[in-house]
Parts: structure tokens; sequence; C-alpha cells
């Protein structure tokens, strides 16, 4: 079995760690299990539910209020680890001890980034030849 936690990222619950049970009711209310005491956040937010198969589901449950995860709006979601979880202006990382985000191994994110700074260089020794030239430094 896996031990699901949130990570918060920003807001007031930045640095904090909350572990994850059966069931994971997170608002502003004294009887939620993830207690979150913000503006744009409901008494009964949202929970999240471990099923049967070990995997999470997340379930907006607050009308007028708006819960996103990994930048949409949603009413219902699968959860994966790495998961970002936005509820008014705290966001969480949702992890998985011994498991690694599935977003670290698309294409997108390991694909090597080209880097413009050798051309640069180059451009600018080129420019300062020719300014040297024109300027008579060089012969």
């Amino acid at each position: 079995m896996h031990t699901y936690r949130l990570k918060g990222a920003s807001g007031k619950v930045v640095g904090q760690s909350a572990g994850l049970g059966e069931k994971t009711l997170i608002g502003r209310a004294a009887d939620c299990d993830l207690i979150v005491d913000e503006e744009g956040v409901a008494p009964h937010h949202a929970e999240i539910i471990l099923e049967d198969e070990g995997r999470l589901q997340l379930r907006h449950v607050a009308t007028g209020f708006e819960t996103r995860v990994n930048g949409k709006p949603v009413l219902q979601a699968g959860l994966t680890s790495g998961d970002e979880i936005r509820i008014g202006s705290c966001r969480w990382v949702l992890q998985a001890p011994g498991l690694r985000p599935q977003k670290v191994l698309t294409p997108a994110a390991v694909k090597r980034r080209r880097s413009y700074v050798p051309w640069l260089l180059v451009t600018a020794l080129i420019a300062l030849a020719i300014l040297a030239w024109q300027r008579g430094w060089i012969i």
C-alpha cells in the first residue's frame, strides 16, 4: 500500500505536509481532515478518496468555489504522484513515496533544451571584430 501525502507548495500551506487517509476532507470547517482557513476556500471544499485499487480520486464538493488539478478546474479527477492541486491560493503537490511523478517521464519534460548562449557569444565576438576593423584597430 502506498502512503500518499500533500506537500504545500504555495499560499498558507507552503512547506507543510499532510498525510492522506481513506477519505480526506479539505476545507475551512473544524471537522475537515485538512483545514485551510483562507479566503476562497469553502467550509467543505473537496475530498480525496483512496479507492480499493489504490488509486486516488479527488471530488470537488463546494458550490460557488473552484478546485484545480494541474491548472484545470475539475469537479472530479483521478490523481497520480506529482499532480498539483489548487484550492483558493493554496497549492499542493501530491507525493507518493517510491513513485516518480509521471510528469517527469513525459517527452516534453526530458527533452534537451537548446542553449543560445554560445551563439550570443559568437555574435558578440564577430561584432567586436568588425567594429575594431572599422576603427582601424586591426589591420
